[in-house]
Parts: structure tokens; sequence; C-alpha cells
């Protein structure tokens, strides 16, 4: 699998989003200063309804690469944005093969690569879900490999209100969160929720 991220595509991706997503969804976004200036980077998102991935890609300046679960790789338009966007499965059902991906990531991370991970790893509408420490861990052993530094996780929140026939969105990014080891994985994906559900307004 090439993990690759086709910067023609993402240009190409990223507008077709704005003239289709965009004509819906009203989106204001804070916070920008807290995005790191240099990758690599790991943008912790909310997870509410699949519109967050454009609308993640929309506004988020820098190109990204979405962890993303195998399933949406099956799912017209999804697939195809996911994929000009360099997009990661994760199989629930088969580990190995999610573990092969993450190794993948190691050059991308090197190359200062910013990777979109939602940790709630499913939607949950209007509340934070519980948060998946596992794919954060197997992030975090990463870390100190081919040079690689300490990884920052971006957390941000993701709130829709409805308006008229479409919706005013507000991306509200927080600032990042390190943690030297993978044993902090679980206290790691806390604290995140904790900021996301706060970024939210929850």
């Amino acid at each position: 699998m090439n993990l690759s991220l086709s910067p023609t595509f993402y240009r190409l991706g990223r507008w077709f989003c704005r003239q289709t997503v965009g004509r819906v969804f009203a989106l204001r976004v804070e916070g920008l200063e807290y995005l790191p200036a240099q990758g690599p980077a790991i943008i912790c998102p909310k997870h509410q309804r699949w519109e967050d991935i454009p609308l993640i890609g929309m506004a988020l300046p820098p190109p990204l690469h979405y962890i993303a679960k195998v399933e949406l790789f099956r799912q017209p338009v999804v697939r195809e944005v996911l994929g000009a966007w360099g997009g990661v499965p994760v199989d629930r059902q088969n580990p190995r093969a999610t573990l092969s991906s993450f190794k993948r990531l190691l050059p991308l991370l090197g190359q200062g690569a910013y990777i979109v991970l939602f940790p709630e790893g499913t939607y949950f509408k209007g509340r934070v879900g519980p948060g998946k420490h596992r794919l954060i861990q197997m992030l975090l052993k990463l870390q100190q490999q081919d040079g690689l530094g300490y990884l920052p996780f971006v957390p941000v929140g993701v709130a829709y209100e409805t308006r008229g026939r479409g919706y005013a969105v507000h991306l509200k990014v927080g600032p990042p969160l390190i943690a030297p080891s993978p044993r902090q994985a679980p206290a790691l994906t806390e604290a995140l929720m904790t900021r996301i559900g706060r970024l939210s307004g929850f």
C-alpha cells in the first residue's frame, strides 16, 4: 500500500470539498496558532459525523494524512477523498494489517507529515466518547526511531449548529500534548479527550 500523498490530487480533493461540503457547512476556525508550524504532528479531532474528515482538511492549512477505519475506504466519494489525502486504513478485525500500516508511517513522520487520528474511532454526536489508546500507543512507539523526536498530539474540537438548510461548524485547535513513553498512552488519551470535549463545548 502506498501511503504517499499526491499534491495535485490533494489540491483537487480540497477544491472538490469546498464546492460540495463547503456549500452546506459554514466553517469557522480558531486556534491555528497552536498548530505546529512544522511537522510531524498528530491531529486529534472530535468525531461527530463523516463530514469531519473533509472539514478538517479544509480548515487546516498543511496537507494531511488520515488514519481511518478500513470500512470508509469502501464507500464511494469518501474513498476517493481519503485516497487523495493520503489515507491510512485501520482494520479493527486485522491488527497485523494495522501494525504494518503504522510502521510505514515512520518515513512520513520523518518527513514532517501531519497525521489525523480520530481518538474516539467512531461517531459520538453531542458528547465525547471513550478514546482508543491503543492506536495512540502505536504512534508513541514510533518515537525516537530513525531520528524521530517526540510527537505533538494536537486536540481539535468540532461543534455543529443547524442554520437554515445547512450547518455552522466551529473547529477549535488547542495546545499540543506530548508523552515520552508508550506506557503513558492511556493517560495521554484521557487528557486529549478532556481537552477535545472542552474545545467542542461539551
